[in-house]
């Protein structure tokens, strides 16, 4: 693993956009209201989580005609140590 992705990895909130990626593909506006409940208040925030796991290869962005960007991860398994894997459906 990159040292790029274990950075992205380092915040709670990317943390928190990739568990709700795992379950299914997402607008920048839909996670934002998913979390909004969580108390992350700010668009711009979202939208910087985003834009760092997508350059850390861990998000892609495909545009959806009539809905805009739906982001979705990019992995199934990701390998974090030898021993450590974090593994989505």
């Amino acid at each position: 693993m990159a040292q790029n992705q274990l950075k992205a990895l380092c915040d709670p909130t990317r943390l928190k956009i990739l568990a709700l990626l795992a379950e299914e593909p997402l607008t920048n506006t839909e996670l934002y209201d998913k979390l909004e409940k969580e108390g992350i208040f700010y668009r711009e925030s979202v939208f910087k989580a985003l834009e760092k796991l997508k350059n850390a290869g861990l998000v892609k962005r495909s545009h959806v005609e009539k809905i805009g960007y739906k982001y979705a991860l990019t992995f199934t398994t990701l390998q974090l140590s030898r021993k450590l894997f974090i593994i989505t459906k």
